[in-house]
């Protein structure tokens, strides 16, 4: 039997080879064919963002089902020439940049959104969701939103390329080691000091650009998720104090 490190390093291999068909395939449909094919290549889509999900849970054949499901339906669709996969493409693809962004994203606000766009213009987006231990053993409270529904809200954010559940314990880097961006963009309040993290990467052997966010979005009120809880909060007691 292979060991789990084996089983999630062929994983990691399928992954590669299934996005770069996602990521520079070309839909040749006819048109009265376009919405069909368009949803079969959603549902492909899903069963990979499933695939990477499973492999976060360690459910290493459930994984290998939902990536084998997702590259059948795309292979289907190549052998029918309804999409196409140019060499030229997939050279671009492997030249865009990865770009991780991590966070809670407990109650998704205009900071996040903010966050993930600014992602978006540097390149490809991987949103790191922290999971729910991860949250306890560093804030103290579990958050309020559970980790898969967080995970799901994250994946249909305009300008997320692909999403994924954190690892558990104590090791930050772990994920990083799995994903291999080539940039990590932190947001304007993340508690992370750049050049120790860059030199933590270093010496994993991981070359990864650090940057900062520093403009915090602001053009609501309610633009961080403390501040709606506090806000929360207020009212609570205020209505507790009309019904005295």
């Amino acid at each position: 039997m292979s060991s789990w490190r084996t089983d999630e390093e062929r994983l990691l291999k399928y992954f590669n080879y299934v996005e770069k068909i996602i990521r520079g395939m070309k839909l040749k449909a006819p048109q009265y064919l376009k919405a069909q094919v368009e949803m079969i290549v959603d549902n492909a889509k899903r069963y990979y963002y499933d695939a990477k999900h499973y492999m976060g849970l360690k459910d290493y054949p459930t994984s290998y089902i939902c990536i084998a499901y997702c590259e059948g339906l795309l292979d289907t669709l190549k052998f029918l020439n309804l999409i196409e996969v140019t060499e030229e493409e997939r050279v671009m693809v492997e030249k865009r940049r990865r770009v991780m962004v991590a966070g809670v994203f407990d109650i998704v606000h205009p900071g996040h959104i903010y966050l993930i766009s600014k992602a978006a213009e540097l390149g490809d987006v991987i949103v790191v969701v922290a999971r729910d231990s991860t949250v306890e053993r560093l804030k103290g409270r579990r958050p309020v939103i559970p980790e898969g529904q967080r995970l799901e809200v994250v994946k249909n954010i305009k300008g997320v390329s692909e999403a994924v559940l954190g690892k558990e314990g104590e090791d930050m880097l772990k994920i990083v080691e799995e994903l291999k961006p080539n940039v990590i963009l932190l947001g304007p309040n993340q508690n992370f000091n750049e050049e120790k993290l860059k030199r933590d990467l270093e010496l994993r052997g991981l070359k990864v650009d650090v940057i900062r966010l520093r403009e915090v979005y602001e053009a609501y009120e309610l633009c961080s998720t403390s501040k709606i809880i506090k806000e929360i909060l207020r009212r609570e007691d205020l209505r507790k104090l009309l019904n005295c």
